[in-house]
Protein backbone atom coordinates (compact mmCIF):
# COMPACT_ATOMS: atom_id res chain seq x y z
CA UNK A 1 0.00 0.00 0.00
CA UNK A 2 1.48 3.26 -1.07
CA UNK A 3 2.01 6.03 1.62
CA UNK A 4 0.89 8.79 -0.11
CA UNK A 5 -1.98 11.21 -0.20
CA UNK A 6 -3.44 10.92 3.15
CA UNK A 7 -3.52 6.98 2.54
CA UNK A 8 -2.57 5.32 5.88
CA UNK A 9 -0.27 2.36 6.14
CA UNK A 10 -1.06 -0.36 8.95
CA UNK A 11 1.33 -2.49 10.64
CA UNK A 12 0.89 -4.69 13.51
CA UNK A 13 3.63 -6.69 15.53
CA UNK A 14 5.10 -7.91 18.56
CA UNK A 15 8.52 -7.33 19.29
CA UNK A 16 10.57 -10.69 19.79
CA UNK A 17 13.18 -10.60 22.90
CA UNK A 18 16.22 -12.20 21.72
CA UNK A 19 16.05 -9.60 18.41
CA UNK A 20 15.15 -6.25 20.90
CA UNK A 21 18.29 -7.16 23.30
CA UNK A 22 20.26 -6.99 20.06
CA UNK A 23 19.10 -4.02 18.98
CA UNK A 24 19.43 -2.03 21.87
CA UNK A 25 23.02 -3.87 22.02
CA UNK A 26 23.29 -1.89 18.55
CA UNK A 27 22.06 0.94 19.88
CA UNK A 28 24.56 1.05 23.29
CA UNK A 29 27.55 -0.15 21.27
CA UNK A 30 27.24 2.93 19.01
CA UNK A 31 26.71 6.04 21.01
CA UNK A 32 29.65 8.06 20.85
CA UNK A 33 30.88 7.67 24.88
CA UNK A 34 30.16 4.38 24.74
CA UNK A 35 32.99 4.03 21.49
CA UNK A 36 35.10 6.38 23.60
CA UNK A 37 34.89 3.65 26.65
CA UNK A 38 35.96 0.72 24.99
CA UNK A 39 38.79 2.63 22.93
CA UNK A 40 39.81 3.37 26.86
CA UNK A 41 39.30 -0.21 28.19
CA UNK A 42 41.32 -1.75 24.98
CA UNK A 43 44.04 0.70 25.37
CA UNK A 44 44.16 -0.10 28.75
CA UNK A 45 44.09 -3.52 28.88
CA UNK A 46 47.00 -3.71 26.55
CA UNK A 47 49.17 -1.44 28.62
CA UNK A 48 48.33 -3.82 31.42
CA UNK A 49 49.09 -6.60 29.40
CA UNK A 50 52.77 -5.28 27.62
CA UNK A 51 53.49 -4.32 31.17
CA UNK A 52 53.05 -7.70 32.11
CA UNK A 53 54.92 -8.66 29.39
CA UNK A 54 58.10 -6.63 30.45
CA UNK A 55 57.34 -7.33 34.13
CA UNK A 56 56.60 -3.92 35.32
CA UNK A 57 53.10 -5.50 36.30
CA UNK A 58 52.45 -8.54 38.21
CA UNK A 59 49.96 -11.49 38.18
CA UNK A 60 47.75 -10.33 40.73
CA UNK A 61 47.41 -6.89 38.63
CA UNK A 62 46.86 -8.39 35.21
CA UNK A 63 43.91 -10.89 36.90
CA UNK A 64 42.14 -8.15 38.35
CA UNK A 65 42.89 -5.59 35.56
CA UNK A 66 41.23 -8.80 32.94
CA UNK A 67 38.37 -9.45 35.77
CA UNK A 68 37.34 -5.97 35.42
CA UNK A 69 37.52 -5.91 32.07
CA UNK A 70 35.45 -9.16 31.54
CA UNK A 71 32.87 -7.24 34.08
CA UNK A 72 32.51 -4.33 32.38
CA UNK A 73 32.17 -6.08 28.84
CA UNK A 74 29.85 -8.56 30.62
CA UNK A 75 27.27 -5.40 31.95
CA UNK A 76 27.24 -3.72 28.57
CA UNK A 77 26.48 -6.62 26.73
CA UNK A 78 24.31 -7.84 28.75
CA UNK A 79 23.45 -6.04 31.79
CA UNK A 80 22.51 -2.62 30.26
CA UNK A 81 20.06 -4.15 27.46
CA UNK A 82 18.04 -6.50 29.76
CA UNK A 83 17.78 -3.94 32.38
CA UNK A 84 16.62 -1.40 29.49
CA UNK A 85 14.13 -4.29 28.04
CA UNK A 86 12.92 -5.21 31.44
CA UNK A 87 12.11 -1.68 31.94
CA UNK A 88 10.32 -0.95 28.73
CA UNK A 89 6.76 -2.36 28.82
CA UNK A 90 6.39 -1.53 24.97
CA UNK A 91 8.47 -4.52 24.44
CA UNK A 92 6.28 -6.94 25.73
CA UNK A 93 3.06 -5.10 24.38
CA UNK A 94 1.40 -6.01 21.10
CA UNK A 95 2.14 -2.68 18.75
CA UNK A 96 0.04 -1.38 16.24
CA UNK A 97 1.16 1.55 13.87
CA UNK A 98 -0.67 3.35 11.29
CA UNK A 99 1.67 5.83 9.38
CA UNK A 100 0.83 8.41 6.80
CA UNK A 101 2.59 11.53 5.44
CA UNK A 102 2.53 13.47 9.13
CA UNK A 103 3.39 11.09 11.20
CA UNK A 104 2.47 7.95 12.93
CA UNK A 105 -0.13 7.00 15.24
CA UNK A 106 1.04 3.68 17.99
CA UNK A 107 -1.51 2.34 19.74
CA UNK A 108 -0.67 -0.74 22.70
CA UNK A 109 -2.64 -2.39 25.01
CA UNK A 110 -1.69 -0.49 27.76
CA UNK A 111 -1.26 2.79 26.78
CA UNK A 112 -4.05 3.38 24.12
CA UNK A 113 -3.17 5.38 21.18
CA UNK A 114 -0.29 8.26 20.52
CA UNK A 115 0.12 10.17 17.03
CA UNK A 116 3.76 11.13 16.81
CA UNK A 117 4.35 13.38 13.86
CA UNK A 118 7.80 13.36 11.70
CA UNK A 119 9.03 16.35 13.15
CA UNK A 120 9.35 14.55 16.39
CA UNK A 121 12.33 12.65 15.02
CA UNK A 122 15.84 14.04 14.78
CA UNK A 123 17.19 10.75 12.58
CA UNK A 124 16.35 6.71 10.93
CA UNK A 125 18.84 4.15 11.25
CA UNK A 126 18.30 1.13 9.19
CA UNK A 127 20.01 -2.26 10.17
CA UNK A 128 18.93 -5.57 8.54
CA UNK A 129 16.39 -6.42 11.47
CA UNK A 130 15.10 -3.27 12.52
CA UNK A 131 14.36 0.51 11.75
CA UNK A 132 15.64 3.26 14.44
CA UNK A 133 13.21 5.98 14.52
CA UNK A 134 15.70 8.38 17.04
CA UNK A 135 13.89 11.19 19.43
CA UNK A 136 17.22 12.31 19.92
CA UNK A 137 20.59 10.57 20.86
CA UNK A 138 19.46 8.54 23.76
CA UNK A 139 15.55 7.43 22.73
CA UNK A 140 14.05 5.87 19.90
CA UNK A 141 11.26 3.53 18.81
CA UNK A 142 11.97 0.31 16.83
CA UNK A 143 10.08 -0.94 13.86
CA UNK A 144 11.03 -4.62 13.64
CA UNK A 145 11.39 -5.27 9.47
CA UNK A 146 9.63 -8.27 10.44
CA UNK A 147 6.68 -6.45 10.26
CA UNK A 148 6.21 -5.74 7.07
CA UNK A 149 3.64 -7.97 5.15
CA UNK A 150 5.11 -7.43 1.67
CA UNK A 151 8.30 -6.26 0.02
CA UNK A 152 6.41 -2.94 -1.70
CA UNK A 153 4.88 -1.97 2.03
CA UNK A 154 8.50 -2.37 3.09
CA UNK A 155 10.24 -0.01 0.27
CA UNK A 156 6.77 2.29 0.74
CA UNK A 157 7.69 2.77 3.95
CA UNK A 158 11.13 3.62 3.66
CA UNK A 159 10.38 5.80 0.60
CA UNK A 160 8.56 7.96 3.27
CA UNK A 161 11.02 8.24 5.83
CA UNK A 162 13.80 9.02 3.13
CA UNK A 163 11.55 11.77 1.74
CA UNK A 164 10.92 13.22 5.32
CA UNK A 165 14.96 13.03 6.65
CA UNK A 166 16.42 13.65 3.54
CA UNK A 167 20.56 13.13 4.40
CA UNK A 168 19.25 11.80 8.35
CA UNK A 169 18.38 8.09 6.59
CA UNK A 170 21.15 6.08 7.43
CA UNK A 171 21.38 2.11 6.31
CA UNK A 172 24.04 0.51 8.48
CA UNK A 173 25.09 -3.05 8.76
CA UNK A 174 24.25 -4.09 4.57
Amino acid sequence: MRVQNGVAMHLEFNYKKNEVLNALRYHFLHRGEVRVFQVTLLIFILFTIAGYLFHVVNRGALAGVTGMTILIVWSFWYLLPVSTYNKAATFQDNIRLRVNEEGMTITTSEGGDRSVGWQRFSQVVETQKFIYLYRDKKSFFLIPLSAFQTPESRADFMDLLQRHFPGKYIIDGK
